[in-house]
């Protein structure tokens, strides 16, 4: 007879917010408009804890992921379908009140050279998080960091043009539905076209003359890049009901230190 320790009292009766595994990895392919994806995510899967149980079936979290993922050959729409399954399943086999799944990955996306016009692949680092509380509908949360550009226009103006450059990191979190959650191609889209010029990791001579030329006539604050990626995700997504962050991060070429700005806008569909 199998002795159930997680379903005897506790020593105190606290109520745990999230219990669960960490860094635990899979594999997955995700195919949306036409672009298919192979994805290794570290996967984090935790549910609630009342106050009168010791513990939960930790194995019962694992097992719902591995269900949802078993067949290799399974072509999945998209991470936030596999993650709704994973919920799914995992109230079958364990009860919660809140349950959240989450996947930390890169996702490859493909670009042109400005003027050579080399197809290239670049590489972003993305959050999904799917959360289940009660009855309420799923909810997503996709953050996108992207790398682009900054060039200081404070220094410009009192240095006749000269000015300081360097890498900046843009960041967009969506809160939302289901229905509401964009793709990340539209995602990445928004932040690429906020900085003083997008980054990328081939370039010839004639790209690398145009990228100069297009970053010193677009010279940007942080919190210009931020307000940007707010006012163009608020333009691209008016019709969503969404909640949206941005951050936006330059790494200072001329300080030892980097500097952000931070903010958060709402659409609701209007």
């Amino acid at each position: 007879m199998v002795i159930e320790t997680q379903n005897e009292e506790p020593k105190y009766r606290i109520h745990l917010s999230k219990v669960g595994v960490k860094n635990l990895k899979t594999f997955v392919v995700t195919e949306r408009s036409g672009m298919r994806h192979h994805i290794i995510p570290t996967v984090e899967i935790t549910i609630d804890l009342p106050a009168d149980l010791k513990g939960i079936h930790m194995s019962r979290l694992v097992e719902s992921m591995t269900e949802e993922l078993s067949d290799q050959f399974m072509v999945h729409p998209s991470i936030e379908e596999i993650q709704i399954k994973i919920l799914e399943g995992l109230a079958q086999k364990h009860p919660f009140s809140n349950g959240e799944v989450k996947f930390d990955f890169e996702f490859g996306y493909t670009t042109k050279t400005p003027v050579s016009n080399k197809r290239i692949w670049e590489v972003c680092d993305v959050s999904a998080i799917t959360r289940k509380m009660n009855a309420d509908p799923f909810i997503h949360e996709i953050e996108i960091k992207v790398i682009g550009n900054t060039v200081c226009p404070h220094c410009m103006a009192n240095n006749e043009g000269l000015t300081h450059i360097q890498r900046a990191i843009g960041t967009l979190r969506v809160v939302g539905t289901t229905d509401a959650i964009p793709t990340y191609g539209s995602m990445i889209d928004i932040i690429e076209s906020s900085f003083s010029s997008k980054t990328y990791s081939l370039l010839k001579l004639e790209d690398e003359m145009h990228v100069t030329k297009q970053m010193h006539s677009n010279p940007l604050l942080v919190e210009d890049v931020c307000r940007n990626i707010l006012q163009h995700a608020k333009d691209t997504f008016s019709e969503r009901d969404l909640e949206m962050f941005a951050e936006a991060r330059s790494l200072e070429s001329i300080h030892k230190h980097d500097v952000i700005a931070q903010g958060r806008i709402v659409t609701n569909g209007e």
